[in-house]
């Protein structure tokens, strides 16, 4: 145990003139308070008691003083028969405890926190016996740093033993919670009988009401890297941009990939891209794919294959806008199904579209004028929604007919789903340029 310049000057070094006279003392001390054992034990697990709130469950009085007990006469061992701190094993009760109170949700703070009031205590007990002994004021005062000096580094050795129990099982509690969460998710997606109070019990997450999934996952260059905690901070706060005030339901998939449920007010709660994309703006590598909100214990399953449907959009478009999708977008849930046969869907688009399927700029203008003016219908509406004189949106419409090769209004219907899946998907269903006169209008 590595001993600090500043606590080496407060021990008594073996090789010290006064060593002998000090060791005695201390033997002293310790016999005296040894006497008062019971007396002492009560007196540190009441301090405690008063001090630490959130030790104070009935259930776990009784360890806790069976870990005061354990210490006390660790210590007074110790100090009469001279032990040096390396040769010495934890109290079994002091670890145990630190295990119990992992397990009762209590956090580390209050554990710290308890041996240093009782260190405290412990040490005004020390102090008044060396009061009462028959020495010169300068040894008792060498002698009370020595034995504080010491009780500092006993107290600094077993703190991190009982923390170190106490983390170690919090994460296996973690990891088992983790998975039984798993496996009842899994069971339950695969239409097995789940009791909903069983599910919320070891889920923490109500099935009856109103439900979204969302897939979240990072497509950043750290693949390695395990990403699973930036997306559990993400889906609590995509959870609160969604209208929810429960904590979502985070089930990771792999080490960058997230399913994530939450509840919403109601079954028509609006799951618009935008809020969600505010929350990822602090994170650009993770994307997100949103069902829509449906209740009960089939729309747990039905929002989450919305979810993993029009992920395959987001993964298929090289589009900025489809960093989110979501599925009940207008359109979304269409293109998920083509996006399952690109290529047949690439030729699809081409046969609707002739040359305004083209990868090109001037493409991509007269493709953006005429979905524009095919969803306001009005030559004005497309000019101020696309900041356009009229004249130009009128040239550009009549450039986007010659370009196709048949007039706009024959299989409309089928122009505006070829349209907007080249909004959707971009590069993915669009033809490339063979030769320089493919590269289509210049305006």
């Amino acid at each position: 145990m590595l001993v600090t310049e500043p606590l080496k000057r407060r021990l008594v070094s073996d090789d010290a003139p006064e060593a002998g006279q000090i060791r005695a003392l201390v033997v002293r001390v310790a016999e005296r308070l040894q006497a008062r054992h019971t007396e002492l034990s009560d007196s540190v697990n009441s301090a405690i008691e008063h001090a630490v709130a959130d030790l104070d469950a009935p259930e776990l009085t009784e360890m806790l003083h069976a870990s005061v007990e354990g210490n006390v006469t660790t210590i007074l061992h110790m100090l009469r028969n001279d032990i040096p701190i390396e040769h010495v094993q934890p109290a079994t009760a002091a670890t145990e405890y630190a295990v119990r109170l992992a397990r009762a949700g209590v956090p580390a703070g209050p554990l710290r926190r308890a041996y240093h009031i009782g260190t405290d205590d412990l040490l005004a007990e020390v102090f008044h016996e060396i009061e009462l002994l028959d020495c010169s004021s300068e040894l008792k005062l060498r002698l009370l740093h020595h034995l504080a000096g010491w009780l500092h580094r006993y107290i600094d050795w077993i703190t991190r033993v009982v923390l170190d129990a106490h983390e170690a099982e919090r994460l296996a509690l973690l990891e088992q919670n983790a998975t039984d969460v798993s496996r009842l998710v899994h069971r339950l997606l695969d239409g097995e009988p789940v009791e909903p109070d069983q599910f919320a019990a070891t889920t923490g997450y109500r099935l009856e009401r109103p439900h979204v999934a969302t897939v979240v996952w990072d497509e950043g260059v750290r693949q390695a890297a395990d990403q699973i905690e930036t997306l559990r901070s993400l889906a609590k706060r995509l959870a609160c941009a969604l209208g929810s005030k429960d904590e979502p339901l985070f089930m990771p998939i792999d080490r960058s990939t997230a399913w994530v449920w939450c509840h919403v007010p109601k079954v028509s709660s609006p799951t618009g891209a935008a809020r969600v994309s505010d929350v990822l703006s602090v994170t650009p590598s993770v994307r997100a794919a949103i069902g829509t909100p449906v209740a009960g214990v089939e729309g747990f399953r039905r929002t989450l294959e919305q979810a993993n449907a029009v992920r395959l959009v987001a993964n298929t478009s090289s589009e900025p806008h489809t960093r989110v999708v979501c599925y009940g977008d207008d359109g979304m849930a269409v293109v998920a199904m083509l996006a399952r046969d690109l290529a047949a869907t690439r030729r699809w688009v081409i046969d609707t579209l002739g040359l305004l399927s083209l990868d090109t700029e001037p493409a991509d203008r007269l493709r953006e004028t005429l979905r524009t003016f095919l969803r306001t219908g009005s030559y004005v509406e497309t000019s101020k929604t696309l900041v356009l004189h009229r004249n130009t949106v009128k040239y550009r419409l009549a450039k986007a007919e010659q370009e196709r090769g048949r007039p706009l209004a024959e299989g409309q219907l089928d122009l505006e789903l070829a349209l907007h899946l080249c909004h959707v998907l971009g590069q993915a269903v669009l033809q490339q340029p063979r030769n320089a006169g493919e590269n289509g209008y210049a305006g």
